[in-house]
């Protein structure tokens, strides 16, 4: 699977946007009110599609016939790579540290 450059650095454009508008403006709501913040992931996944569809971004274009599957497909990509992104940052060292003393 190839996807066109432009298109990729936009949506992952859009994974660093949705992630950092999340923890700038949602997150702080859910610490104050001590929500669970496993639904942070679906309002990170609605604002990456409200992104996908203004910009009209389709990664799977090539691959999927119908545009509007191609968009929802990725808007996953874009909301749920943010939080990839976030795992891979900030949680990545915690498990290995844990991994350790758990030996």
């Amino acid at each position: 699977m190839e996807f066109l450059p432009e298109l990729l650095a936009i949506v992952i454009g859009f994974m660093v946007l949705s992630n950092r508008l999340v923890a700038a403006l949602i997150t702080p709501i859910f610490d104050k009110y001590q929500w669970e913040k496993f639904w942070l992931m679906y309002v990170s996944w609605v604002l990456a599609g409200v992104l996908v569809f203004l910009a009209d971004a389709n990664l799977f274009e090539a691959y999927i016939a119908n545009p509007l599957i191609g968009k929802i497909l990725t808007a996953i990509v874009a909301g749920g790579g943010g939080n990839l992104l976030h795992d891979l940052t900030d949680t990545s060292d915690l498990v290995i540290f844990e991994e350790i003393k758990e030996e």
